[in-house]
């Protein structure tokens, strides 16, 4: 697998996670199941997508419960989607949070290890909270009686991911900075000398501006206004991938957490 094919099957990986799992923040009573089936199809396109790239074992395990959580859907009890939602969502949180634990070896510093989870989990759930909110959003145009507290749910863990992301990008660099040692010191050198500009499109791009365009969703949803929000999640989409496969390109070669 290249370097670039890397980043990106990882964010798809996350995507789909953070995805499931703001599903299942929705509740099912309220929102027909099309909105669901459609969300697990075009999750399981991008999942396909990526076992055709390179398939492993964890995709593949995803895709096959993303097909089961689909066929669940057109079956009336609806607990039994419920379940088979929980278990896509565990089966795809395996595959996304025990590389970050066996990535590390036994001397690893149990801190180090909990910046990887930490940043493993503010990514998913900014990329699932992102394409949610804009598939939820184009939902209200079909039933505009939805709660609008909804959306506004979806809108808020973005908002909370974007903050979460800022503050881990800081805390990890200024530890490792502090206390990392000369190993440390030349990681971070690297980001400052030969990767410069992609750590400015990973903060300019993925974290400014993933946390700026929340605030306007955030402000726009507070009028409400769910038109306009599903608008900004649409940029929100773009910016949080973008700053995604910057970042997990950056975590690849200087091994910083990003």
């Amino acid at each position: 697998m290249t370097e670039i094919a890397r980043p990106v099957l990882r964010a798809v990986q996350e995507l789909a996670v953070g995805s499931l799992f703001c599903l299942a923040l929705l509740p099912s009573d309220l929102i027909r199941r099309g909105f669901f089936q459609t969300c697990v199809l075009i999750l399981a396109i991008a999942v396909g997508l990526g076992i055709w790239v390179s398939p492993t074992s964890a995709l593949i395990s995803l895709f096959l419960s993303l097909l089961f959580y689909g066929g669940s859907l057109w079956i009336v009890p609806k607990r039994w989607s419920t379940l088979a939602l929980r278990l896509s969502l565990a089966v795809g949180s395996m595959g996304v949070f025990l590389p970050s634990l066996t990535a590390l070896n036994r001397a690893s510093l149990s801190p180090e290890t909990a910046a990887h989870v930490a940043v493993t989990l503010a990514s998913t759930l900014l990329l699932g909270s992102a394409l949610i909110g804009m598939l939820l959003g184009h939902y209200y145009l079909r039933d505009p009686e939805l709660p609008v507290a909804l959306i506004r749910r979806v809108a808020n863990l973005f908002l909370l991911a974007t903050v979460l992301q800022g503050l881990l990008l800081v805390a990890n660099v200024g530890v490792l900075y502090l206390f990392g040692g000369a190993e440390a010191a030349a990681r971070i050198g690297l980001l400052s000398t030969s990767y410069g500009l992609v750590l400015l499109g990973r903060l300019l791009i993925g974290i400014l501006g993933s946390f700026i365009l929340a605030c306007v969703i955030w402000d726009t949803l507070r009028i409400p206004n769910v038109q306009a929000a599903t608008g900004f999640f649409y940029i929100a989409i773009l910016t949080a991938m973008i700053g995604e496969f910057l970042g997990r390109y950056l975590w690849g070669v200087t091994a910083i957490p990003l």
